[in-house]
């Protein structure tokens, strides 16, 4: 048992030494871990057959996950990671103060971000997400304004031309923006053009800009970069996020809240 334990722990070690540089050779492995190169090259040979890294030769090569590109449905996404994103819905909430102008994309984690603001008072909301709009308009004086745009049925959020040209007219305190996917060194990803083209509006036409998502997507690339971490002032994700992916987004300057 105690065995097994050790050369789980040594896998992850490996894993993420591998994930921050890209590559590693056996001998760097060895010595990382202090065992043979025989042991490193079985323990490679494992790994690849889980599918977490591709052996390549004299070493091993980090491998990436696929690229998403496909929009999944708000209904879909709301009931995933609930319970992380609850998290960071009520983590969010308690940074927005009363009166404040806000720009929020539509997505399943931005959502339960509205759910908690219905207790605040009077705030200016800017909206793609019908969702959204719902929810806020109904409470405390709160003003909505929906940007219009093509209905995406798989989203319930507005997009396109119209969308864009409606954001680039308004300025806010703060954007609460939502990602596909995210990786430390890199940036912030959207399933699709259109879709990354509205949150970058949306954060470059804000004092503020807050990025939200659980740590299932801190790692994982989408089609669409649609920023790099210069535009973004606080990351806020949930406490699962590895500890690679952390340190690696705090050297960036965002502030990053894990909870």
């Amino acid at each position: 048992m105690k065995d097994k334990a050790f050369t789980e722990e040594r896998h992850q070690k490996i894993l993420d030494h591998i994930n921050l540089k890209g590559r590693a050779k056996v001998e760097e492995l060895s010595r990382y871990c202090n065992v043979t190169e025989m042991t490193i090259r079985r323990d490679l040979l494992a790994l690849e057959k889980q599918g977490l890294l591709y052996r390549a030769y004299g070493g091993a090569l980090k491998r990436e996950g696929k690229s998403i590109w496909q929009l999944s449905t708000l209904q879909t996404r709301l009931q995933q990671h609930e319970e992380e994103k609850e998290r960071i819905a009520i983590w969010v909430s308690q940074m927005i103060r009363d009166g404040e102008s806000l720009m929020i994309d539509g997505g399943s984690t931005t959502t339960k971000i509205a759910q908690q603001l219905r207790g605040k008072k009077n705030l200016l909301i800017v909206t793609n997400a019908l969702a959204i709009g719902e929810i806020l308009v109904e409470s405390n004086d709160n003003k909505v304004i929906l940007t219009g745009g093509e209905l995406l049925k798989e989203t319930n959020a507005l997009m396109g031309n119209a969308t864009e040209s409606a954001l680039s007219n308004y300025r806010a305190d703060k954007a609460i923006i939502g990602v596909s996917g995210l990786i430390p060194s890199e940036g912030c990803f959207a399933a699709i053009p259109q879709e990354g083209g509205i949150k970058n509006l949306m954060m470059r036409n804000s004092q503020q800009t807050i990025i939200v998502t659980d740590s299932s997507k801190i790692g994982t690339r989408a089609f669409y970069r649609f920023c790099d971490f210069n535009h973004i002032h606080i990351l806020v994700t949930d406490k699962n996020v590895k500890k690679n992916d952390l340190s690696i987004l705090k050297k960036t300057g965002i502030d990053v809240i894990a909870v």
